[in-house]
């Protein structure tokens, strides 16, 4: 009895943290792409679905792709492609034999702006509460761990400030791989979703909140 009447006020605080939490955090509006592109309405028509694997800046004006084929024999086939961006629109997209060169992953050049993509997970409070009860009842077994959004974010790294930050949910269990990558310069941001290569612009300063994450 001592145990289950200590837990009401575990769970009390628990709901009065989540409300303040609820009602001082806000989402800002998504930030809109300054150009998309659909590879397979630039590419020939093939056989088997088309699934863009891989995005990266090669440099700041030429993005690499990996895009592959499904197959119905041996499985996927694969190819490299780099996508020329200029004066704020894609250009053609060339085939290439090489592998091209993948930069601008994470970090800008001068190490002042850092891309983070991470998974989190993100329900009502009220399934939030009903999921701590359950690991405060199995005595600290964990209750589920899926995730249920993508957040992209770019901090300065000097200021912590954000500079950008994109997020979108998708179905919980769902396998689904991410990538997104930031310019040479610091000034672009590239993401793929569902086979299409997004191209964002990030302001000249940053003074979005201040971001202590550091995954």
């Amino acid at each position: 009895m001592e145990y289950k009447r200590g837990i009401l006020p575990i769970l009390g605080l628990i709901v009065l943290f989540d409300c303040i939490l609820f009602a001082s955090v806000s989402n800002p509006p998504l930030p809109q792409p300054v150009a998309t592109l659909d590879p397979s309405e630039s590419l020939p028509e093939e056989p088997g679905k088309l699934i863009l694997t891989l995005v990266a800046f090669s440099s700041e004006n030429s993005i690499a792709m990996r895009i592959c084929r499904t197959a119905v024999g041996d499985g996927p086939e694969c190819s490299q492609y780099v996508v020329q961006w200029e004066d704020g629109s894609f250009k053609r997209i060339m085939q290439t034999q090489e592998i091209p060169r993948w930069e601008g992953g994470r970090l800008s050049t001068d190490g002042r702006r850092r891309l983070f993509d991470f998974n989190e997970r993100k329900v009502p409070i009220f399934q939030r509460l009903l999921e701590i009860l359950h690991t405060i009842m199995t005595l600290g077994m964990s209750g589920p761990e899926d995730s249920n959004r993508e957040v992209v974010q770019v901090i300065d790294t000097v200021t912590r400030k954000s500079c950008f930050e994109w997020r979108r949910s998708f179905p919980m269990g769902l396998n689904r791989g991410r990538f997104a990558a930031i310019s040479p310069s610091g000034e672009l941001v590239a993401i793929r979703v569902d086979n299409k290569l997004s191209i964002y612009r990030l302001p000249a300063v940053c003074e979005g909140p201040t971001k202590m994450r550091d995954k």
